[in-house]
Parts: C-alpha cells; sequence; structure tokens
C-alpha cells in the first residue's frame, strides 16, 4: 500500500486573520491611533468650539494609523519598510566579510590560604585524627559477640488464649447447603446468596 503525500505548509510566518483579511496588528495599529485622535479630538472640544480644520488634524493619527495598518509596498508594509529604514540607519551601508573574534573566558583561581594561627590547625588536625581512631575503634570490635544460639519466638504461647464462640462473628453463619434445591450447582453461581437477617 503506497503512502499518501502529506502536504507541508509553505508560508508558516502567515498572520492570522480575525475579520475577513484583517489581522490582529492591524486591529490593534487602528484602535490605537483612533484612540489617540479621539483624545485629542475630545480635548479640543472641552475647550471650546472647533472648526473642521481643527477635527481634520485631530483625526490625522487615525487615518496615519490606517496607513500603516493596511498600505503595502512590494509585499510589506509602511510599519516592516519604516522598522527597516531604522535598522538600516544603525547598520552601515558597506559591509565587509571577515572572520569574527570568539568570546575568551579566563577563569582564575586561587588555592585556599592557609591559617597562620597555630591553634586551629591543631584543633581541625586533632578533630580529624578522633574521627579516625574513633572508626578504627569500632572496625576492631567485629560483629557481636552475643550471638543468640536459641531462636526465640516472637510471640510467647503462654499469654495466647483462644476461646470457642457459640455464635460466630457479627451473628453471620454460614449458608446451609441444600442439595438438589434451586441454588445448588450451575445456578447456584448465578444467584445471589441468601440473607442471613
Amino acid at each position: 500500500m503506497p503512502i499518501d503525500a502529506v502536504k507541508i505548509p509553505q508560508n508558516v510566518y502567515v498572520e492570522d486573520r480575525i475579520i475577513g483579511p484583517v489581522t490582529l496588528r492591524q486591529i490593534m495599529i487602528i484602535m490605537i491611533s483612533t484612540g489617540i485622535s479621539y483624545a485629542i479630538w475630545a480635548a479640543m472640544k472641552a475647550s471650546g468650539p472647533t472648526s473642521s480644520i481643527q477635527t481634520a488634524i485631530a483625526w490625522m493619527p487615525a487615518g496615519i494609523g490606517t496607513i500603516f495598518s493596511f498600505v503595502k509596498i512590494n509585499g510589506l508594509s509602511l510599519l516592516r519598510i519604516m522598522l527597516l529604514l531604522f535598522e538600516k540607519l544603525d547598520k552601515p551601508s558597506r559591509r565587509i566579510w571577515m572572520p569574527r573574534q570568539g568570546i575568551y573566558i579566563n577563569i582564575v583561581t586561587k588555592p585556599k590560604e592557609k591559617s597562620s594561627n597555630p591553634d586551629i590547625e591543631k584543633k581541625t588536625q586533632q578533630k580529624g585524627e578522633a574521627q579516625i581512631e574513633e572508626l578504627s575503634k569500632l572496625l576492631d570490635q567485629g560483629p557481636h559477640e552475643q550471638e543468640v544460639t536459641t531462636k526465640q519466638k516472637p510471640v510467647n504461647p503462654s499469654r495466647i488464649q483462644v476461646e470457642k464462640r457459640e455464635k460466630p462473628v457479627d451473628d453471620i453463619a454460614p449458608p446451609k447447603k441444600n442439595t438438589g434445591s434451586f441454588g445448588s450447582g450451575l445456578m447456584r453461581d448465578i444467584t445471589p446468596p441468601p440473607s442471613h437477617a
């Protein structure tokens, strides 16, 4: 059985469409620019009557935002073109290819300085010797010499008492065996047990 061809997506950098052909980025640019324009227009309106020229100036950011979100030149939006222009200003126009120097990391370690106080050195040496002596004494003792020759049982049998009960525990009696009745043989496995209440 041949394997079916699988389509591999080519345009993985295409933005998701929210409303028709409009993307989320375009909606955000329009909302921000329109909000700025409305704030300017509301401030002008609160100060007094406005003319049509003042209204046009107030709503200019909304127009600029609409142009930046929808106009494309050679498949690039105006916002992308502006970002590329800023990048060009920072980078040189003529580039020379050459090997790049790597980063050198040199870790300098210093040995731990010994303390010049002889009392501290003596105490640390005595502490190490005391631990070695304690360990050697423990190893020299070997296994315990008090081995138990007779195995003791965990429970003393003289302390155990058993009582015979006339009634079973919790008044539960085993079911009575009926030979030849409905609950015997194959039907015994199918039918529920009788209640003892």
